[in-house]
C-alpha cells in the first residue's frame, strides 16, 4: 500500500484512487458470510450446502471463485478451507460494509434525481455490520483524536460521546479517566449494551434520537464523530443549536469529519454519504457558517494524523 497503514486498511473502500480492491470479490466475500458459509467451513460444497440448506451449484460457483483471490483453497480431500488471503476479523469487518458501501454507490442516479427517501437508515441487519467496521476504524482514530480534544479542554471531565455508537472513542476517553457518556439511536444503543468492554469502562449509554432528546446533564465536552456529514445545512445548524445548551461553562464541541476539498478522499467519501443517506463531506466554511448561526464564537479546525480526519472545535458564545 506504500504506507504505514494497517493491514485491514486494504479491503476499506475509503483508499486513495487507484488502490481499491476487486468489488467481485468484496461482493462474492460479503454473500458466503451473510450465509454462514465461511464459517462453516472446512467442507465440500454437498454438504456445506445440505447443512445451510443452500443450493450445491451456487456454493461451488461462490467457494470457486474465492479460490481464485487465494480466499479459501481447496484440499486435496475435495474440502474447501479458508486460505492464505482470507482476511482476519477487523479485516473481515472493513469488507463486509465495502460491500455495504458498493450497494450504496449503485444508488447515486436515483440521487442525482432526487433526495433519499425520508428516514432513510439501511438496513437494521447491516447496522451491526456497519459498527464493527466503524470499531475498526475507530481503534485507529481514538487515540489522536482523545489528544486533540484533551488539549483544548485540558480540565475536561464529562463527556458526550453523540453518535458513538461502535463505542470506541467512548472507551479512549474513559481510558484517560473521564467520565463518558454515549448517545446514538435506540437501535445502536441496543447493540452498544452487548458489548461489556463498554460497561467495564463504566460507559453511560443514553438512547434517542438527537432531535428528539438529549441527556439531561451539561459536558465540558461533546464530541460528535460519525454525524455531521449524514446530514445536510439546516439539520446541522440545529444539532449544533441542540448540543450547545449542553455545554457547560469553557465547554467545548468537537466535531470529528471529513472536510470537503483536503483530501481525495473527502471527496470520494461525499459519493459514499449521497449514496448512503444524501450527505455530503462539508467544507470548512459550511462547518464555520453553521456554527456561526448556532450561537458558537471561537471556531477553530485541526487536521488529525490519519487521512482524511478533521476536529473542528467550537466554543458558545458567551
Amino acid at each position: 500500500m506504500g504506507d504505514d497503514r494497517p493491514a485491514w486498511a486494504q479491503w476499506s473502500f475509503l483508499v486513495p484512487p487507484g488502490e481499491l480492491c476487486d468489488w467481485r470479490m468484496v461482493l462474492t466475500y460479503d454473500a458466503a458470510a451473510d450465509v454462514g458459509l465461511l464459517a462453516e467451513l472446512p467442507g465440500d460444497p454437498p454438504r456445506l450446502a445440505e447443512r445451510l440448506g443452500l443450493s450445491e451449484h451456487a456454493v461451488r460457483v461462490v467457494l470457486e471463485a474465492l479460490a481464485v483471490w487465494d480466499v479459501v483453497e481447496l484440499g486435496d480431500d475435495g474440502a474447501y478451507r479458508l486460505g492464505a488471503a482470507a482476511p482476519g476479523p477487523a479485516a473481515a469487518a472493513v469488507l463486509r460494509h465495502h460491500a455495504r458501501s458498493i450497494r450504496n454507490w449503485g444508488t447515486i442516479a436515483d440521487r442525482l434525481r432526487g433526495p433519499p427517501p425520508a428516514g432513510h437508515r439501511g438496513d437494521p441487519r447491516g447496522v451491526g455490520i456497519m459498527l464493527d467496521a466503524l470499531a475498526v476504524n475507530g481503534r485507529e482514530s481514538a487515540p489522536a483524536a482523545v489528544d486533540a480534544c484533551l488539549g483544548r479542554v485540558p480540565g475536561a471531565r464529562h463527556v458526550l460521546d453523540l453518535g458513538g455508537g461502535h463505542g470506541e472513542y467512548a472507551l479512549e476517553f474513559a481510558r484517560r479517566g473521564l467520565r463518558v457518556t454515549m448517545q446514538d439511536r435506540p437501535a445502536v444503543i441496543e447493540l452498544a449494551g452487548l458489548k461489556s468492554t463498554l460497561a467495564e469502562a463504566g460507559v453511560e449509554l443514553f438512547a434517542g434520537d438527537f432531535f428528539e432528546t438529549l441527556p439531561a446533564s451539561t459536558f465540558d465536552l461533546v464530541f460528535c464523530a460519525g454525524v455531521v456529514y449524514t446530514l445536510g445545512a439546516e439539520r446541522n445548524v440545529e444539532l449544533f443549536r441542540r448540543v450547545r445548551s449542553l455545554l457547560s461553562a469553557g465547554g467545548s464541541l468537537a466535531v470529528h469529519t471529513f472536510l470537503r476539498g483536503t483530501d481525495p478522499l473527502a471527496t470520494l467519501f461525499a459519493v459514499q454519504m449521497l449514496g448512503a443517506t444524501g450527505g455530503d463531506s462539508h467544507g470548512e466554511d459550511d462547518h464555520r457558517r453553521w456554527l456561526t448561526q448556532a450561537g458558537y464564537g471561537t471556531i477553530e479546525v485541526q487536521r488529525l494524523p490519519r487521512r482524511p480526519e478533521w476536529l473542528v472545535f467550537a466554543t458558545p458564545v458567551e
